[in-house]
């Protein structure tokens, strides 16, 4: 009971500190913070279509969450959701619009092909680190602007519908996801029940099976784990590779789910908050659940925080932005500990 309650403070605190801090932003700016901190809660989680739209915006979140959290364990900072979500939803674009098979095969064919993408895109980073040393923040990062402007082109060049809005043709019917649950203009579609799934077969991966020992034991020291007869440049290449097609399968939820086509920008930026996501998860895949639904939720109640309280939607970025920065820290000031209590 003692170690679970001090995991639960563990993961709540950064929270915390975090609204305590853009409180004192919203008070010293002339805002009541309990009437910002109602909005939130309000816009996020007050009715239902801000409960639906809550979900279906957690849904990539967590998809892409899992993802980096994945590549964390095994000690690898995986920046490039964004591209493999792109990339992921460019190739679900392609196989729901060109092919024409029935809805059983059609669909899982879809998003395969999405995971695929992102899993290739994500190998790339992995490869060039297991085999040339190249770290892997520097290749994600580049690699996300090149899947970015690939999307682009193909969007308005090669698989343009020829309307007035940047977007492939539609996929088909039998390649769109079916609603659980809609509450115009939100939906939530089985996306959410994937996301929920892959969450419990990581924690699976992860901490019942050999491939899961591995990732872990390089995450923990790559030197000792290549002593021990692991092979450390496969681990490298699979667990980015599987972060890649997490992110990937997110795209190509969005597109099957919620768009039914590729827009040139279709992500707000789900591959960037999904690192938030992992990091106040303390990349933990189950716990990877409710940070996804907390940053959801904000996305939902910005607009509402505006509206309701009067105070500017930029606030939820400062919100997520104080998470990794608390996150960071305490995770700096275990490091520095543990130097110091090594050299005494």
């Amino acid at each position: 009971m003692t170690v679970l309650l001090s995991r639960l403070i563990s993961l709540l605190l950064p929270l915390l500190l975090s609204l305590f801090v853009c409180g004192l932003i919203v008070a010293l700016s002339g805002g009541d913070p309990a009437e910002a901190l109602v909005a939130l809660v309000v816009g996020a989680f007050g009715s239902a279509e801000g409960v639906a739209s809550t979900l279906m915006k957690a849904t990539p979140l967590m998809l892409v969450g899992l993802g980096v959290a994945f590549a964390l364990r095994a000690g690898l900072f995986n920046i490039g959701g964004e591209g493999q979500l792109y990339v992921g939803g460019g190739a679900a674009a392609a196989v729901g619009a060109w092919l024409n098979l029935p809805w059983a095969f059609h669909l899982p064919l879809t998003l395969l092909a999405g995971a695929c993408a992102g899993g290739v895109w994500g190998a790339i980073p992995g490869w060039l680190k297991a085999r040339r040393g190249v770290h892997e923040v520097i290749n994600t990062i580049m690699l996300n602007y090149v899947a970015i402007y690939l999307t682009d082109y193909l969007v308005n060049g090669p698989m343009a519908a020829g309307v007035a809005v940047s977007q492939t043709r539609p996929i088909a019917g039998t390649a769109v996801l079916p609603l659980l649950w809609s509450v115009p203009p939100a939906g939530v579609g089985w996306g959410l029940g994937i996301a929920l799934a892959l969450c419990g077969l990581c924690h699976v991966l992860l901490f019942d099976t050999p491939f899961g020992y591995e990732v872990r034991a390089v995450g923990q020291s790559s030197e000792a784990s290549r002593s021990g007869g692991i092979d450390v440049g496969r681990v490298t290449v699979r667990a980015l590779a599987l972060s890649g097609a997490l992110a990937g399968l997110a795209g190509a939820v969005e597109v099957c789910g919620v768009h039914r086509t590729l827009y040139a920008q279709f992500s707000p930026g789900y591959g960037f908050d999904g690192i938030a996501v992992a990091l106040l998860a303390r990349n933990h895949p189950l716990g990877v659940i409710p940070a996804a639904l907390l940053f959801g939720g904000l996305r939902t109640a910005d607009r509402f925080l505006q509206l309701s309280a009067g105070v500017p939607r930029d606030l939820v970025v400062i919100l997520q932005a104080l998470v990794i920065l608390f996150v960071g820290a305490e995770y700096v000031g275990k490091v520095v500990m543990r130097k110091v209590a090594g050299s005494c």
